[in-house]
């Protein structure tokens, strides 16, 4: 592949879970409620020859509108509320990827940038 776009989301989230290791190092825990800033990118990657005559392959606009739309529940409540599993960055990253599959053609990876605490978690399908 020639190309790979990246579109990003940015938010406050509340995952919901208690974080044991922080809490063993004596460290600032999150207060019930309270959130992270999280940034969630999609990778898209193509081709050259994949190019439009308009000189792009897929419309970012409606990639960001979709990725917006798989996150409005994960900005609105607690994930511990959202999902049936345990909302650990790497499962939400991987459903994020199969809600946006559907909708945004060549996705490599999804990711999700934990701003707050410095951490980042990618996914990417296997091939």
């Amino acid at each position: 592949m020639s190309y790979l776009v990246e579109v990003d989301h940015r938010f406050q989230a509340v995952q919901g879970l208690p974080s044991p290791l922080r809490a063993q190092r004596g460290q600032s825990l999150l207060a019930p409620g309270e959130g992270v800033e999280v940034v969630v990118r999609a990778g898209v990657t193509f081709a050259d020859d994949q190019l439009t005559d308009r000189g792009w392959f897929f419309d970012t606009d409606a990639a960001a509108a979709d990725l917006e739309a798989c996150c409005a529940d994960l900005a609105a409540r607690p994930w511990t509320d959202i999902f049936a599993f345990r909302p650990t960055f790497e499962l939400v990253t991987r459903h994020l990827h199969s809600c946006l599959a559907e909708r945004v053609p060549q996705l490599a990876y999804t990711e999700i940038r934990d701003v707050t605490f410095g951490v980042t978690t990618r996914y990417t399908p296997p091939t």
